[in-house]
């Protein structure tokens, strides 16, 4: 017994030695929700506390690099006893990959394994940070660069179906680039092939002086059966002004819907691995477009202030409108209200209330939804 604790302390002092090519880093964050989301009055908020813990290993040299990310994303009391529990079923591997540098003298490295992708503003494939578990991919990526461009070319793998000429996988692949065009603005052009469907765009951002702007806009073809093809499409507009530490900005996110005159075509734009949690309102009525639409699409008008500082808080406001492609009618509006407190070098609190006031294409008695959270994230 004695020796082998010997050997356990021995081995943690070479890993927190000075010198040691590893490097360790972690998150505890810990997050209170109060949701009444269901538009009716006979019932009241829903309270469930979440816990997300990851800890990760990372290895860099000028040849290759390495990092393995675990995680244990869990809600409180779903182990109804905790002393005879042991499982950690909630326990997985976030991420698990390798990166090959400078593959055959050329600025090409490879990524392999399982990891978290978020391409452009992550309307379209994003890591989903604000979810208890989040998103990452497991597949190969490869990356391009020059003074000019700089590339990623993908392939994901979805489902591994394990039959005859993989006739039942299905991958995701694709390209995204950022291209340097003019300093201090950001140009990205991209393709993303899913199945039969192939949806293409381009993304630019940039600022001059105290004028910010942001355009995206996407577009997606392809069969979806012998007599149906898609035909979606989407853009984000959007301009802000700078006011010291604040910014003021508007803007119209747009996501087609299908209509019901065209048999052959449909409409519905599909947002696949996106995001949404930050465009859509933090009540998260829109999560999964089109299907949380009934189809009908999305124009979302909103006004937003970001980071007011009060007394060592920031502030962050936005206002949501929203309303369907394909009706003439609302589904309602969104208030959101963040206020995020340093309290540490490493540790961060965030609060938030969310208010919905429903339209017709949300609810027939009105009744407004609510959600409120308190967030401690803490860094190592």
């Amino acid at each position: 017994m004695l020796k082998n604790t010997l050997i356990l302390i021995s081995l943690f002092g070479m890993l927190i030695a000075e010198g040691n090519p590893l490097k360790f880093s972690g998150q505890v964050r810990q997050r209170f929700e109060m949701v009444d989301k269901d538009f009716t009055d006979t019932t009241s908020f829903n309270n469930q506390n979440y816990l997300r813990t990851r800890f990760a290993v990372s290895f860099d040299n000028d040849d290759y690099s390495s990092f393995v990310q675990l995680q244990d994303s869990r809600v409180f009391g779903t182990e109804t006893n905790t002393l005879k529990d042991g499982t950690a079923d909630a326990l997985d591997v976030h991420q698990a990959y390798f990166k090959l540098k400078n593959i055959f003298g050329m600025p090409l490295t490879a990524k392999v394994g399982r990891f978290e992708a978020a391409y452009g503003p992550q309307r379209l494939i994003g890591a989903v940070g604000w979810h208890n578990i989040g998103r990452s991919f497991d597949g190969v990526v490869f990356n391009y660069t020059n003074d000019f461009a700089n590339v990623d070319f993908f392939n994901f793998k979805q489902v591994e179906a394990g039959t005859v000429d993989d006739e039942d996988d299905f991958n995701v692949s694709g390209a995204y680039a950022h291209f340097s065009l003019i300093e201090g603005h950001k140009t990205q052009a991209f393709a993303i092939q899913d199945g039969d469907r192939l949806t293409f765009g381009g993304y630019g951002k940039g600022a001059i002086s105290s004028v910010s702007y942001e355009l995206e806009f996407a577009m997606q073809y392809g069969a979806e059966s012998d007599d149906v093809n898609y035909g979606g499409m989407m853009y984000g507009l959007n301009a802000g002004y700078k006011i010291g530490s604040m910014t003021l900005s508007a803007g119209m996110d747009f996501v087609s819907g299908d209509d019901s005159t065209t048999t052959d075509v449909n409409e519905s734009f599909n947002t696949l691995y996106a995001t949404n949690h930050k465009y859509y309102g933090y009540m998260d009525y829109f999560l999964n477009l089109p299907v949380n639409t009934g189809g009908l699409g999305l124009q979302d008008i909103h006004v937003k202030m970001s980071g007011l500082k009060v007394a060592g808080h920031i502030i962050n406001v936005a206002y949501h409108m929203f309303g369907a492609n394909q009706s003439a009618d609302s589904f309602g509006n969104e208030l959101d209200i963040t206020l995020v407190k340093k309290y540490a070098d490493n540790v961060k609190i965030v609060a938030g209330y969310s208010l919905f006031m429903p339209d017709k294409l949300k609810t027939e008695n009105g009744t407004s939804g609510s959600f409120a959270y308190l967030m401690t994230i803490v860094n190592f």
